[in-house]
């Protein structure tokens, strides 16, 4: 192709695109764009003067999609008659400007979810398969192996005797997942591979299972998925931006203190997975003293949550900031990591809590802050002792660990509480 006819061709499309958007834009055609305002609200609240409620089957009707999913015929199409099937998912309620003012401290959202309740698992069925061969079948449990890539994590040893954090925490989530399936549960890796996944990888693909499910259940009620697809589309991007990134490092899900409004509808969708947990396995590792050993669970409750997110907000206007989010199972969180260290200490009594306690430890972690799933940080024991090193590098050592968390699950659903 010529130079001249390349930039005729250059011209014709930017042509093109501009009569597109100018389009949009007049409404004769969708926009391909959606800003953060489409969470505020798409359904005026039920409370004002002349609106519809949630249970109204004469929701608006939303445009033209822009997304293809062959799985559903019509959902793609622009004809008028195929549109009107799609009700357009409701969100409520998600103004932060609409709340009252907290002085000092960030707002909070309501204890009420923004959107429809389309999932609500039978948590007493599930434990009434206590005694079966596959007590946690209607499970999902998110494990995600700490490091990888170029982020070995703790190392002990040169050369080729050298051991690595990250592999012994890859082979301890497979042997987990492995037990996990024989009891019936659906696992999740967050990584199979030596991967680099940092903690905002983590939560955005464990959020991923969550938003891929709503968003059928969502289909099978005749909402359209937009809203939804937006928040995939996000955590995409997270995932992209931060596949390079240290553990501790890279981008978070929005960038900002508190709870935005998009953040908020994804929690409130993995608020209703009460039946997805999500494990992330790290090891601990004390270089100037070799002597600290044993395990330690890592969870955040609601109040945590909250304080550390003020504390964030400190000397700045808390109005200008998102608020802070409620709906957390801080009774569940709390239950999980204790239920991770006492069936440790059974499995292998040399792995006792660092701490002397059974009860888990609150710590500010981003892969826990950031997640609305019960979830847990488990550190099974430091690879910098002599005998926390010799279990941890033992494969039956690591095969009675993986056991012990595949217990902990088991008793979970057992007896639910929160």
């Amino acid at each position: 192709m010529t130079r001249k006819t390349s930039l005729r061709f250059i011209m014709i499309l930017l042509c093109v695109s501009g009569v597109l958007l100018i389009l949009s834009k007049t409404s004769v055609l969708p926009s391909p764009f959606g800003g953060s305002a489409r969470f505020l609200h798409t359904l005026t609240d039920p409370s004002a003067s002349g609106s519809e409620s949630l249970n109204s089957s004469e929701s608006q009707q939303i445009g033209a999609p822009y997304d293809t999913d062959p799985q559903y015929p019509g959902l793609n199409t622009t004809g008028t008659e195929s549109i009107k099937q799609w009700m357009e998912l409701p969100i409520i309620g998600n103004d932060p400007d609409a709340l009252d003012d907290a002085g000092e401290s960030l707002r909070r959202w309501p204890d009420e979810l923004s959107i429809p309740q389309l999932h609500n698992p039978d948590l007493n069925a599930i434990a009434a398969q206590n005694g079966d061969s596959q007590p946690l079948k209607g499970v999902t449990v998110i494990l995600s192996a700490g490091r990888g890539g170029e982020d070995t994590g703790a190392i002990w040893g040169k050369g080729a005797d050298a051991v690595m954090e990250k592999t012994i925490l890859l082979d301890l989530a497979e042997k987990t997942g492995d037990i996990l399936i024989k009891r019936g549960a659906t696992v999740v890796q967050t990584r199979t591979t030596d991967e680099s996944c940092s903690y905002f990888s983590v939560v955005a693909k464990a959020a991923d299972v969550a938003l891929t499910r709503y968003r059928d259940l969502a289909i099978e009620a005749s909402y359209h998925p937009e809203p939804i697809d937006q928040l995939r589309l996000l955590m995409g991007d997270v995932i992209r931006i931060n596949e390079n990134s240290d553990a501790s490092g890279g981008r978070g899900l929005f960038g900002t203190i508190g709870t935005p409004p998009q953040l908020r509808v994804l929690y409130d969708i993995e608020y209703q997975f009460a039946d997805i947990i999500l494990i992330h396995l790290t090891l601990g590792f004390d270089e100037d003293d070799t002597s600290v050993s044993g395990a330690q669970a890592y969870y955040m409750s609601a109040d945590f949550v909250s304080n550390v997110n003020n504390g964030y907000a400190e000397g700045q206007d808390a109005l200008k900031l998102p608020p802070n989010y409620t709906l957390i199972n801080s009774a569940g969180r709390a239950n999980l990591a204790l239920l991770l260290k006492s069936h440790l200490a059974r499995l292998e009594p040399m792995l006792r809590p660092v701490d002397g306690q059974e009860s888990g430890q609150q710590i500010d972690l981003a892969v826990l802050r950031l997640s609305n799933f019960v979830s847990a940080v488990f550190e099974p024991g430091y690879l910098s002792n002599e005998s926390d090193r010799a279990i941890l590098t033992s494969d039956d050592g690591r095969s009675n660990i993986a056991q012990s968390i595949a217990n902990a699950i088991c008793q979970y659903y057992a007896y639910p509480i929160g």
